[in-house]
């Protein structure tokens, strides 16, 4: 073996090493967060076994124990809470996807692309979603009350951002991969 085979032998040996950690570490942050999001979720609609009754939902002057919400208004919030832990676990899926292909080398094969491009998708929803979460979840904890005391809120911060920048930047990331993996092909057929 030259010295530039034995190198690059080793790059892809801490690449290899590197992606396996970090597929394991995903899948820890996925099972934790399927266990936080049944618990929040079960929370919400059954408050009193775990002694959530009496925790508030705090939305600017609004602040409500979870036990005095009306069942179907708590359904209401555990139901998109659900689909915010729903994304969240979709995203990290999708990123212990691409961190198995990358631990196989396999860097432009159509899979880790597609992966890539997918994650963008659920990182997208999810911080869509978060945007609207806090419009939508006000207007569930108020909606029983009279007229005057109902509240929308409505606020853009930095994760919403982020998230929408990111997964804008990871399907564009999952073009240009598969851009660069066509014209290798390409190369490849004419030599």
């Amino acid at each position: 073996m030259s010295s530039l085979e034995l190198e690059r032998h080793s790059r892809l040996g801490r690449i290899r090493r590197l992606a396996g950690i970090m597929k394991w570490a995903a899948a820890v942050v996925i099972a934790l967060l399927v266990l936080v999001g049944v618990f929040l979720v079960t929370a919400l609609i059954w408050p009193e076994p775990f002694g959530a009754g009496s925790e508030t939902i705090d939305f600017g002057t609004l602040e409500r124990p979870i036990g005095e919400l009306p069942p179907l208004q708590r359904l209401g919030l555990a139901a998109l809470t659900g689909v915010a832990f729903l994304l969240l676990t979709g995203a990290f899926w999708h990123v212990r996807r691409i961190f198995a292909q990358f631990q196989k080398t396999d860097f432009f094969s159509p899979l880790t692309l597609s992966t890539v491009f997918t994650f963008g998708i659920w990182l997208i929803a999810f911080g869509l979603l978060d945007a609207a979460n806090d419009p939508i979840s006000s207007l569930l904890a108020s909606i029983d009350l009279p007229e005057g005391q109902r509240i929308i809120e409505t606020e853009i911060t930095g994760g919403e951002i982020f998230f929408v920048v990111l997964g804008t930047l990871m399907l564009l990331f999952g073009w240009i991969l598969r851009e660069a993996a066509m014209i290798a092909d390409e190369n490849k057929q004419f030599v």
